[in-house]
């Protein structure tokens, strides 16, 4: 199937126009619902991690990666109606989705893992524990730690 825009555009065969539209379309809402998947996994993986705190910031940051992707897409979707006289089909707009999608697809791989092992740093789990209870009790945490290890260390020794 051709689908050469500007010939159908000029030919007044608009049914093919609409299907090249369509395609350019599609082509553009996959990267942006891959990004609510991906905010969707960052959210479950901050709940995993016990740091979940959702604010309006957070979500403009999906909101303006988003924008930024159609920008980029819709870009590209114009240099592929200028091409459609040699090129046959949105080739750069499908280069666009595929790119955009595998960020995300890394993201959303990545948001799946945290949390997940079952070795932790130490440095993390004290911010956990500070984030959560106060500094003050994060130190007596730790003192408390450092203690029972001290004498652990003696004992073998």
């Amino acid at each position: 199937m051709k689908m050469l825009f500007i010939n159908y555009l000029l030919s007044g065969d608009y049914s093919k126009v609409a299907i090249w539209l369509l395609v350019v379309a599609i082509l553009a809402i996959i990267p942006n619902v891959a990004s609510i998947f991906d905010l969707v996994t960052g959210i479950k993986a901050s709940k995993r991690l016990g740091n979940f705190k959702t604010t309006s910031y957070g979500l403009r940051k999906t909101v303006g990666k988003d924008k930024e992707y159609l920008t980029y897409f819709f870009l590209f979707a114009l240099i592929d109606c200028c091409l459609s006289f040699f090129i046959e089909m949105p080739i750069l707009c499908i280069f666009c989705a595929i790119a955009e999608t595998v960020i995300e697809v890394v993201s959303i791989r990545e948001n799946m893992h945290k949390g997940q092992s079952d070795i932790h740093d130490p440095v993390e789990l004290m911010k956990a524990i500070a984030t959560a209870y106060g500094q003050d009790k994060a130190d007596k945490i730790f003192d408390v730690i450092k203690q029972r290890e001290e004498k652990g260390n003696e004992n073998n020794g």
